[in-house]
Order: C-alpha cells, then sequence, then structure tokens
C-alpha cells in the first residue's frame, strides 16, 4: 500500500509539473524500481549529500582487498573482483537487462572531505571539468561525439560527487566497437586525462556559480546550520560539496591539479562494469585501459574527520526561518561511529532496532490520523555517516506550526517504545513486509536493470559492503526473522536510546525568543505524565473479494505483432493485456474511468487535488488506510489515485501470486470509495505548508503560469488562498466521483509478468462482475479547449525570498499533440536540438546557467494545445539576459537551420531510448495501452515509432522552426525571486 501522508505535500509539484516537464509524449513515465532491502542497501540514484544509512568498516582508499575477504558473507559468484598492479579495482557484473547494453561507472574514493581550505568546492569543479578538456577530446568534441553514437549528455552520461566520492556514470546503448572505444576512452580520461587548462577553468566558473545558485534553498541552508551546530568539531560542516564562492571564483589552476594528482589515482579508484557482457572481453579492456595509470611519489592522504561531541542530558536547539516550507520536531543522538566488519552476524544484529524503528514510524503515521492530532508523520532511525559519526533520530512532522502541542506526543511515544516496548501484531506486520521486501527481490533479479545495478555497486564502495545476491540477503533476513521476537526490539531500542544524552531540534518557520527554554519546559512537563501500553489492535480480514456473478468475454482480438491482447467484457469493461518478460514478478496495472478534470464541476478550483487526497488517503469501504496496511501486511498490493486530464486513473503493481486479491482491492475502490474523515484531516493539515511553498518558492509562479497558459481555467488552476480547499467537504466531490465510479466507461490495461489465461479469471471475477458500463462518448468540443496566450508578449511572476534565484523562460505556441503525435516527434528533435546550442551558448560559454533547457509540452486532452519552450536559471539580474539570448538562439534557428549533424546527434539518443522503452513496461502501459481501444491510432503510432524518427528529414525540422520560433510567435516570461515582495493573496 502507498503511505498518502506525502500525497498533499507532492501537490504542489504536480502542479508547477503541470505545465513545465519538459516530457516528450513519446518516453514512458520514471519508472519505480524495486524497494531496496535495508540490508542490501540498494540504491537507484547517487546519496544525497548528507550520507547513507550503512555500518560496516569501509576499505581503506589504498587496498586491494575486497569486503568478502574479512566476511563470512560470500560474494555474488557472478562477479568478477579484481585489480590492477597500480592498485585500481574492478568489478564486473554480467547482467541480461537491458539486452547488448552496459553500464559503466568509475568511482573515486575522493570527494569535498579530501579538500584543503583554499580548494573548497574544488572536488565537485574537477567533476565539470574532465568534461572541458583532456588528452584525446577537445572541449567541443566530447559531447558531440557521444551524441553521436547514441549518448546523451545527462541522461546516459553523467556524475555525482559527495563528500567521499566521485562517481562518473556512463551508460552505453550498444557494444559496436566506436562506442566502447569511446566509453573506455573517456572513463581513462577522467581518470588522469583531463586537461584542466586555464582558460576552460575561467569559463567553468560562472556554470559552477549557476549550479550554487540552482541548488540553493532554505533546506539546504537550515542543513548547513544543523551540521553546524550539532557537529561544531569535525572537519563535514566545513566541506559541503558545493564549496564557496571565493574559491570558485578565484581557485587557481594548481589547485585543481594538486587535488587531481594527488586524488585522482588508481590506488583510489574502483571501476564498475555492469551490462550484458562477456566478462573476460572486458576485464581484458579494463586491463589494456586502465593498467598504464601511475600514482603520484606524494598521493593525498585521508582526512582528518575532527571529533564528534556527545551531549549530556537534554540539549535544545532551534532553528527558525520564515522560509521554512514546515515545522518538524526531533531527538537526537550524536556519537562517534563503531567500524563493524559486515557479517552475517552485524548485519542480524542490526535487524531488532531497525525493525524498532519501523514500527515506531507507523506508530506516528497512524498517531498522525486521529482527530485532533497536531502532528502529520514521523519516523525513527539509526545512521552512520562516512563511518564517522553516528546518528539516532526520532522525528515528528509537525502540523502547520503547532510545535508546542507536538512535545509531548514526541516525548510520550518515545517513552511508551522505552517502557513497554512493541506488541506481537506490530512485529509480525513488520517482519511480514521486511521478508516480503527481500523475497521479492529475489523472485525479480533476473531483470534488474544494468544502470541502477552498477549506481548501487558504486555508492557502496565506501562502505564496505559485501556484494551479494537477493538470495545470500534473504538468507540472512530469514535467519534473523525466525527468533526475532518483540523482547528483542523493546531491548534493541532501550540498548541504544538508554543514558545517551539528546538534542531536542526543532525546526520552524518563527521562534519565540524563549524557544529553547519553552521546549525543554514542554518536553519535562510531559515526562511527568503517566504513558499506556500500546493497544493490541484486532487485525480484520479484507471485507470485499466478491461482486457477484463473473463477467465473460464478449470479443478478443489478438495484435499478434504487438504481443497485445484487447477484450471487451459482458458488462462493458474493456480490457487490453500485454505479457512481457521485462521485470520479473512484477505486473504493472492502470484503470483509466470516466472523463477526469475535464468534467470538473465548475469554478471549483484546486477541486481536483482534493479528491485525489481524499480518495487515496480515504481507504476502501468500511477499511481506512491503516486497516488496508495491517491486511496486506507481507503482500504485494498496491493502488494509487489520481484525477487526469481527461479520465481518473487508478493504478497499482502486484505479483502473479497478489493479483487476484489486488483486483479484488482496486474494484472494491472504485465500487466503495472509503471517504474516510482522517483523508480530510490529513489534507488539511498540510494545506498551509502547501502555502508556504507557494509564497516563497519559484513552485508558486511556475503553478501560476501553468493555469494562465491554460487561460487561468478553474479546472487546470490552483487556489489564491488556503481557505479554498479547507472550505471543500466530501460533499463537494462525491457526486462528481461516484457518477463516473458507477456510471462511466472502465478501461483496463495490465501489463507485465503474467500468462493472459491465468488471470482473466480473477479479472472476470472482479472487474467482469460490476454493473454494465457504456462504451466511451465523445466529450463536447468547448471541454477541450482553453485561452492559450496571445503572443507575442512579456509576463513576469515573483514570489518573495530572500534566496536570490530567477528563471528566464521563452514559450512559442504550436499544434496540439492530440491525434498528432507524428508532429510532435518531430517538434521532440527540434527541441533537442535547439536544448543544445542552448547547452552550448549558454552554459558552455557564457557560464549564465548550470542546466538551460528545451522542449515541447501539449495535451492529450485538449484540443490544439501544444507548445515549446526554453527555460534557464540563474540569478535575478541575469535573466533578462537569459530571455534575450534564448529569443536570438530560437531566432536564428528559425531563420537559418539546423544541420544534419544537429539532426543526428539529437536522432541517435532518441533512438536508442526507443529501444530500451520496448523493454519497458511503463511505456507500455502509459504510452500504448492505456486509452487504446477508445484511440486505436496508439497502437499505429507503437508500430511506427522508430521507422517514424529515422524518416525525420532536416528539411521537416527547420520547416518546423521557420514556422515556430519566431520573434513574433514568442511569449517571454521572467521567474524571479524578491525580499518582500508581496505575493498574491
Amino acid at each position: 500500500m502507498r503511505n498518502p501522508a506525502p500525497v498533499i505535500l507532492s501537490l504542489l509539484l504536480a502542479a508547477a509539473a503541470l505545465f513545465l516537464i519538459l516530457r516528450k509524449p513519446e518516453t514512458p513515465q520514471e519508472k519505480a524500481t524495486d524497494p531496496p532491502p535495508p540490508v542490501a542497501e540498494a540504491v537507484d540514484a547517487p546519496p544525497a549529500e548528507t550520507g547513507e544509512d550503512s555500518d560496516p568498516v569501509a576499505a581503506s582508499a589504498t587496498s586491494t582487498t575486497w569486503p568478502q575477504d574479512k566476511s563470512d558473507i560470500p560474494a555474488d559468484p557472478k562477479a568478477v573482483f579484481g585489480s590492477l598492479d597500480n592498485g585500481m579495482r574492478y568489478i564486473i557484473l554480467p547482467n541480461a537487462e537491458p539486452p547488448k547494453r552496459l553500464s559503466l561507472r568509475l568511482h573515486i574514493a575522493a570527494g569535498s572531505l579530501m579538500e584543503a581550505e583554499d580548494q573548497r568546492g574544488v572536488a565537485h569543479f574537477l567533476e565539470h571539468m574532465v568534461f572541458n578538456g583532456s588528452k584525446n577530446f577537445t572541449p567541443a568534441e566530447l559531447i558531440p561525439r557521444m551524441q553521436r553514437l547514441g549518448i546523451a549528455f545527462g541522461a546516459h552520461v553523467n556524475a555525482y560527487t559527495s563528500f567521499d566520492e566521485t562517481v562518473y556514470m556512463l551508460d552505453l546503448p550498444e557494444q559496436t566497437e566506436d562506442t566502447m572505444k569511446l566509453g573506455f576512452t573517456v572513463m581513462r580520461d577522467f581518470s588522469d586525462g583531463a586537461l584542466l587548462k586555464e582558460e576552460e577553468i575561467d569559463n567553468e566558473r560562472g556554470v559552477i556559480l549557476s549550479e550554487k545558485t540552482s541548488r540553493d534553498s532554505v533546506g539546504y541552508r537550515m542543513m548547513q546550520k544543523q551540521f553546524s551546530q550539532l557537529l561544531p568539531d569535525s572537519l563535514l560542516e566545513k566541506r559541503f560539496p558545493i564549496g564557496t564562492e571565493e574559491v570558485i571564483k578565484t581557485a587557481p589552476r594548481e589547485r585543481f591539479v594538486d587535488f587531481y594528482e594527488r586524488y585522482y589515482t588508481p590506488s583510489r579508484m574502483t571501476f564498475i562494469a555492469v551490462g550484458d557482457m562477456d566478462p573476460a572481453v572486458i576485464e581484458t579492456k579494463i586491463r589494456e585501459t586502465f593498467s598504464s595509470l601511475r600514482n603520484p611519489e606524494n598521493p593525498g592522504s585521508d582526512p582528518d574527520m575532527g571529533s564528534v561531541t556527545s551531549v549530556e542530558g537534554l540539549k535544545p536547539a532551534i532553528f527558525a526561518d520564515k522560509e521554512a516550507t514546515g515545522t518538524e520536531l526531533g531527538l537526537l543522538s550524536v556519537d562517534t561511529h563503531t567500524p563493524r566488519i559486515d557479517s552475517k552476524e552485524t548485519r542480524i544484529s542490526r535487524m531488532p532496532l531497525s525493525v524498532a524503528n519501523s514500527i515506531l514510524g507507523l506508530r506516528f503515521d497512524r498517531l498522525a490520523k486521529t482527530e485532533g492530532s497536531p502532528i502529520l508523520g514521523g519516523s525513527a532511525s539509526k545512521q552512520d555517516i562516512f563511518n564517522f559519526v553516528e546518528l539516532g533520530s526520532i522525528d515528528l512532522n509537525v502540523a502547520d506550526d503547532r510545535w508546542e502541542e507536538s512535545v509531548p506526543v514526541l516525548e510520550q511515544e518515545f517513552r511508551r517504545a522505552m517502557e513497554y516496548g512493541f506488541t506481537s501484531a506490530e512485529l509480525t506486520e513488520a517482519k511480514a513486509n521486511l521478508l516480503n521486501a527481500y523475497q521479492q527481490a529475489v523472485k525479480s533479479k533476473d531483470t534488474r536493470p544494468s544502470n541502477s545495478l552498477a549506481t548501487a555497486i558504486a555508492g557502496s564502495i565506501n562502505d564496505g559492503r559485501v556484494l551479494t545476491t537477493p538470495e545470500t540477503d534473504l538468507a540472512i533476513v530469514e535467519a534473523g526473522l525466525e527468533t526475532l521476537s518483540a523482547e528483542d526490539c523493546h531491548k534493541a531500542f532501550v540498548d541504544f536510546w538508554e543514558g545517551r544524552g539528546m538534542h531536542l531540534i526543532l525546526t520552524t518557520k518563527v521562534a519565540p525568543s524563549d524557544a529553547e527554554e519553552t521546549l525543554a519546559k514542554l518536553y519535562q512537563e510531559s515526562t511527568t505524565q503517566p504513558v499506556d501500553p500500546p493497544k493490541k489492535e484486532v487485525l480484520a480480514s479484507f471485507a470485499y473479494t466478491e461482486f457477484g456473478e463473473p463477467g465473460t468475454i464478449e470479443s478478443k482480438e489478438e495484435i499478434t505483432d504487438l504481443g497485445i491482447t484487447q477484450l471487451k467484457l459482458s458488462n462493458g469493461v474493456t480490457v487490453n493485456l500485454k505479457p512481457t518478460d521485462f521485470e520479473k514478478n512484477r505486473i504493472s496495472i492502470s484503470t483509466r474511468i470516466g472523463s477526469g478534470r475535464l468534467t470538473m464541476p465548475p469554478n471549483k478550483v484546486g477541486l481536483a487535488e482534493f479528491a485525489g487526497a481524499v480518495i487515496e488517503g480515504g481507504g476502501i469501504g468500511e477499511h481506512t488506510v491503516d486497516d488496508l496496511q495491517r491486511i496486506f501486511a507481507g503482500k504485494n498490493i498496491g493502488f494509487g489515485f489520481a484525477v487526469g486530464d481527461d479520465a481518473f486513473g487508478l493504478s497499482g503493481q502486484t505479483t502473479p501470486e497478489d493479483f487476484d486479491l489486488q483486483m479484488a482491492a482496486m474494484t472494491a475502490q472504485i465500487l466503495h470509495p472509503g471517504y474516510h474523515p482522517e483523508a480530510i484531516t490529513q489534507f488539511r493539515k498540510q494545506i498551509p505548508m502547501l502555502y508556504q511553498q507557494l509564497k516563497h518558492t519559484s513552485a508558486g509562479s511556475m503553478q501560476e503560469m501553468s493555469a494562465w497558459l491554460r487561460g487561468d481555467d478553474p479546472r487546470f488552476s490552483f487556489p489564491k488562498t488556503a481557505d479554498t480547499f479547507l472550505s471543500y467537504t466530501v460533499d463537494d466531490i462525491q457526486p462528481w466521483i461516484e457518477e463516473s465510479f458507477t456510471k462511466a466507461d472502465i478501461e483496463l490495461s495490465i501489463v507485465g509478468d503474467f500468462k493472459s489465461e491465468e488471470i482473466l479469471p480473477s479479472i472476470l471475477r472482479t472487474f467482469g462482475a460490476i454493473d454494465k458500463r457504456p462504451a466511451p462518448e465523445e466529450l463536447p468540443a468547448e471541454v477541450r479547449k482553453v485561452a492559450f496566450p496571445e503572443s507575442p508578449q512579456s509576463k513576469s511572476f515573483s514570489y518573495e525570498s530572500k534566496i536570490a534565484q530567477g528563471r528566464a523562460i521563452l514559450i512559442w505556441k504550436t499544434e496540439g499533440i492530440r491525434h498528432n503525435h507524428e508532429h510532435f516527434r518531430r517538434l521532440n528533435l527540434l527541441g533537442d536540438i535547439l536544448g543544445d546550442r542552448l547547452r552550448e551558448e549558454i552554459r558552455e560559454k557564457l557560464g549564465a546557467s548550470y542546466s538551460p533547457q528545451a522542449g515541447v509540452n501539449g495535451s492529450t486532452a485538449l484540443d490544439d494545445f501544444g507548445f515549446m519552450l526554453t527555460l534557464s536559471e540563474g540569478k535575478p539580474d541575469d535573466i533578462e539576459k537569459l530571455v534575450e539570448v534564448s529569443e536570438s538562439l530560437a531566432a536564428t534557428l528559425a531563420k537559418e537551420g539546423a544541420t544534419e549533424d544537429e539532426l543526428d546527434r539529437a536522432r541517435k539518443p532518441a533512438l536508442a531510448d526507443i529501444d530500451k522503452n520496448l523493454r519497458d513496461n511503463g511505456y507500455w502501459l502509459s504510452n500504448v495501452l492505456s486509452g487504446s481501444q477508445q484511440e486505436p491510432h496508439k497502437l499505429e503510432l507503437a508500430r511506427n515509432r522508430k521507422s517514424d524518427v529515422e524518416s525525420i528529414t532536416l528539411e521537416e525540422i527547420n520547416d518546423l522552426a521557420a514556422k515556430y520560433l519566431t520573434p513574433d510567435n514568442a511569449i517571454k516570461v521572467t521567474i524571479k525571486s524578491e525580499e518582500g515582495v508581496q505575493t498574491a493573496e
């Protein structure tokens, strides 16, 4: 089950993204990966700059040994571990998904912690510089060379720098001789081939400063303050990776050379290759490429991390900023990390506290839903950061500014756990969910994507974890859970917290002058109140498994070339099925119901967002969301709800063994929406945070612009004040929702690891058994219309913030995407070409914006709604210049056209992504199956997608540029932060 607590927090992002996701309509939605098992510590993204949750002994930066050499845990037998004479290590892991592809990672055990005082920011700066001129590539050559081989900058090649590591990532779309040669040459040049020319360093300074500007936020500044106060004697608080503005602006070339030569050394490097390849071939290439690397005579040493100061008793700490999005309250224990070998005993010994923390987190989330609760949710955790500091944390998300009411909640739930521990029902639920996560990892292991695996391996290098198989992880977890008792969890929780000094931390917008004294007083007063043992919950069974007489199949069509089966059931429900082997033991489901946002009741701005939160957070019939979490513990049942532009969407993911229950749950949600009051309570509690973010970040301006581009149509707008949201009740949405849920057309689409003949009985017993549904009806034409702004014109938006940031946006109206996908394919390539010119001019030459973008957007629900746009972030004083440059680049493209080489460099990565998407369940579900019976042309679009992109001519691209990218079709938009500006109320 998806936890509904974050739903409202995501509304703002959804509202802003309504307009400005530079999405390509042919690209699938981002695919969720398997939830990473806690022991395996798999990740699918670079770790946050604050570190990862781990507890092993890291191998020495100059060691050629591996964690398994000191452990009783066996490494993955398919993995090849090796080292070169110069000390460089490598890991090669054959992996079949996706076919023919290869993911390379170069891990360097050096980050911002290794910097001297006058190098603060150089480690991250160097990550940029290796792309700006090397032994084999001039600054102008590298990215175009990659693009011609189907490798897109950002999407397929990227890097990140953290406190203790720098990782370069390169995903090769094929393993031809040219592609392999370029891939290994690039990685070798990153290792020791960067030229670090003075003029290139100077050119890049603006890019780094722009990145610093774009990443600046109140949250980031608050984190820096917290590090400074809680770890005052450590190096961590003085070495945030982005560095200082002074160093970025003035550091001479020799400071870069010093870091590069002393820390980019083979003894600190681990090369990782994961993919559909012959390990012997890759091992030979690694040895040929990197054996000649040399270690310096005076290599850099590991830093003195300083010391960790633990407090005694209870020490309050206040962090306040008027722009803070929300209020948080927590207990934090800070202590020195104690290294431990990664072994079976170590992993099992961590489980009782980990399970205890997960139970306490669930208690907070469920307590948040009770009437009058001042909290939105909470969590408990233990983290070990960079093998240096151990953090124990119990945190609450506080509703609005009700922190004084929340202090007793924090203290008493903490004390309840300390005094009484946990119930057997809580333990059973937690164990079932933990065990299920590991079991599913085993079942899906053969279809893990290589890029995710490669990044996970790179992220674990400094943690000293054994690279295990999912089977090994499961065996360890089974051994630990077999004897794990509620008493064990209680003892582990008490052993960790008892006798520790704690920081009592409040993060809020405005704190009174006596906040520290008040915090401590409230906490101490709470300790005098008795607490009762946790209540024992009675576990109910799922109440909705019978829906009447099973339906039958009225018609069936096999679309053999696409592997799709289309059904119409006897009750009018339509079904699309596509069995795949892309994700083992995973089935993805989507349901389209009715007409969604297009038929929203008039003049009820924001009602779609309210409805989405209430339906998703309101449970099913007599079951609350908390009930469902307990009932489905250990099961793979999940569903989400969203009000789409032209349909209500119910979605889910499950496994073959839980498919029948998943179908019953989704059918029950349609027939018996919960509307439980806690969903509305949670929604209302989060609204102040939502509007605080609208007021103090660019998301508010982006949302305003999104509505403006749609003629401020109430269906696509956001309420001006929180009062509108707070006034809505179930009565406002129930007629609208139930009219569709009980009477409108339903289309069910299913993609994944199943056999059609095995799942059809479940479909017929559930969706097939509901009342008769009509065929979809075409809506009146006026429903699909919005008023797009006239051009040319200029428009400005602002928001209140002391952080100096701005956005320069150019918008050109195009034809809409609805029934016009082939046209949009061409616009996509034009957008890529324009985006590449923005990168070259604005980022590389001017250094004025970190990541200028261009793309197209359109609506499959609205008629004639489409536009191309550019976006560049920078300081407010630079925004007009960025608008001017963007308009000039577009006008030149319109007048002079693109070149064949530019088209080739845009097309090749697009074709590589098409091949990849063909093995992506998300693509088939969202872009092909969903809506395909109402719009059969979607099937033809899937058939001719690759050939159509291959057929696109330069003449077509240039005709589109000349038609659309002219100054008289341009809308210039500026968004700026302004200190103290009065935003619309």
